[in-house]
């Protein structure tokens, strides 16, 4: 109807002394909301990681704003500067340079602020890496798990791992180009060479691609130069399967366990197979 559709258009009169967090393209700039341009339009200040990189995003909407670093560096400091230009009746916003600001980038500790000082802060919603990765995957989107990037110290990527191996959501991680192929390496350890994965290769870019399969097959592609590495990449890994019926005769039972502990034996057949080590735990210790 006519009156929808004025309504659905209308241009949104910011508050005063409110913090807005404006999602931004992960990608595409066509993606930017016709909410979240009506919004930097009318702030006083824009807060982003890379001015350099606002910037183009501003041009491309033809805005001159006022922009200020935000980054993981200055975010304490920053964040006590947008806290008093909010007291003093200004409207600010905060943009990432791609996704929603907050998730794996800073805001986390100016919105605690926020919520201390009883300071009002909503949303603008906008493209998710994390979502276009999980709907691309083509794996279950039913439960999910979004751990961050991957720890890169071996200790704690080992216990990482040791973590996901058992999860029966699917995982979603980040991982950096150069990164990937030792992680997968070390990932296989844990999973088992047939879980299968889905690397995503920069979401809504002009060269977004999905490498989907195995893990022992991603590997092999990487190695044989089949798949380019260049861009930001979206790592989406199979849930543990726990339905699995695991078949382990009495021989192959007793082998194991003459030679290895009950937990030792399980980890190496669940490295083998990619089948759940808690399964297969069990089934070791059944009498």
């Amino acid at each position: 109807s006519e009156a929808y559709h004025s309504f659905c258009h209308r241009d949104e009169e910011p508050e005063k002394k409110v913090l807005y967090i404006v999602g931004t393209p992960i990608g595409n700039l066509l993606d930017l909301s016709p909410r979240a341009i009506n919004i930097l339009k009318n702030v006083s200040l824009i807060c982003c990681e890379d001015t350099r990189n606002t910037k183009k995003l501003l041009k491309f909407i033809n805005l001159k704003v006022k922009s200020k670093s935000f980054h993981e560096h200055n975010e304490n400091k920053v964040s006590l500067e947008i806290i008093q230009n909010l007291k003093n009746g200004n409207i600010v916003s905060i943009v990432s340079d791609a996704g929603t600001p907050v998730v794996s980038d800073p805001g986390y500790k100016l919105i605690q602020i926020c919520l201390k000082e009883n300071i009002k802060y909503t949303l603008i919603p906008g493209p998710s890496s994390v979502l276009s990765s999980l709907v691309m995957s083509g794996l279950s989107p039913d439960r999910f798990s979004f751990y961050g990037f991957i720890p890169r110290k071996a200790g704690d990527q080992n216990r990482f791992f040791e973590t996901l191996s058992n999860d029966v959501k699917t995982s979603i991680v980040f991982e950096s180009p150069k990164r990937i192929k030792k992680t997968l390496n070390n990932l296989q350890k844990f999973v088992g060479k047939n879980r299968k994965i889905s690397l995503c290769k920069e979401m809504t870019k002009i060269y977004e691609d999905v490498f989907r399969g195995k893990i022992s097959e991603i590997i092999k592609d990487i190695e044989n130069d089949q798949i380019n590495l260049k861009g930001e990449l979206v790592l989406v890994i199979e849930g543990a399967n726990n339905k699995v019926d695991l078949n382990i005769n009495m021989q192959i039972k007793k082998e194991f366990l003459s030679k290895l502990s009950a937990a030792d034996s399980a980890k190496l057949i669940s490295m083998l197979t990619g089948k759940n080590k808690r399964d297969i735990y069990k089934k070791l210790i059944e009498k």
